[in-house]
């Protein structure tokens, strides 16, 4: 069986402060709602182009549901959409002078599942762009944590709790659809690092590999459905440091837990 590496890193600060309380005003009315361009992709049908036009906004978020990524905050950016649908594209933004953020949404077909390119990663991946199903590895360090990336200052495992131990990610190629087996019991960052039983597990996948604009890599894989591979709270979005036929090592940045 394949086996991965999970090194995880913190990407948050926290800053201690007196609170501050002034005299109630009126607040300004809502900004109108911000306006933006979807254009269709040149040369890939399930991309799309999303630019932010409005002016004296100084902030705003994207939400792409069901696409890669799930949300953004560049002023231009394209998202991919793997399974053919409808989707819906949001954008948040804050003005200047206004009293709070307004929304827009736009609405936008996919007519057909993405076609993925049968390259050396995804050889590797997918066994021969076929179908690859990878497991945390028991060796110890599988698991490493620390304040910066490929850091271990914090923590590094030693050995693999049971129910992590038997966990399986199975990619496959057709579709581009992501599998997760964790036999009936899921190991839980978030409940406290233990096993959970009825773990709740989308019925429906997909994953994309995409450039990682990073130092420490050239592509990452991303996961749909906000969901993780490995430890719970780690993911969507993990930088692929190595891989191999047998050996498989991400980065991720460490992911609250709700």
């Amino acid at each position: 069986m394949n086996k991965f590496f999970i090194i995880l890193f913190s990407c948050f600060l926290v800053y201690s402060c007196e609170p501050y309380l002034e005299d109630a005003t009126e607040l300004p009315p809502l900004p109108e709602e911000p306006s933006f361009t979807i254009d269709n992709h040149p040369t890939d049908p399930n991309k799309f182009v999303v630019k932010f036009s409005s002016q004296e906004f100084f902030d705003h978020v994207w939400s792409f549901p069901g696409g890669t990524p799930a949300t953004s905050v560049l002023d231009v950016d394209t998202v991919f959409f793997q399974k053919a649908g409808t989707y819906n594209i949001t954008l948040d933004a804050s003005k200047i002078g206004g009293g709070g953020s307004s929304s827009a949404s736009q609405t936008i077909d996919v007519l057909e599942d993405a076609v993925l390119q049968c390259d050396e990663t995804m050889t590797l991946l997918t066994d021969e762009c076929s179908m690859r199903c990878w497991r945390l590895s028991p060796d110890d360090g599988s698991i490493v944590v620390g304040p910066t990336p490929l850091s271990s200052e914090w923590f590094s495992s030693t050995g693999l709790d049971e129910n992590q131990a038997d966990d399986l990610w199975c990619f496959h190629f057709d579709g581009g659809t992501l599998e997760y087996f964790n036999n009936n019991i899921t190991f839980s960052a978030c409940a406290g690092y233990v096993g959970l039983e009825n773990y709740p597990i989308p019925p429906s996948m997909t994953y994309n590999i995409v450039p990682s604009g990073s130092d420490y890599s050239d592509l990452k894989i991303i996961l749909s459905d906000q969901f993780w591979m490995g430890v719970e709270d780690s993911g969507h979005e993990y930088e692929i440091i190595e891989l191999s036929d047998e050996q498989m090592v991400l980065l991720a940045p460490i992911k609250p837990c709700d």
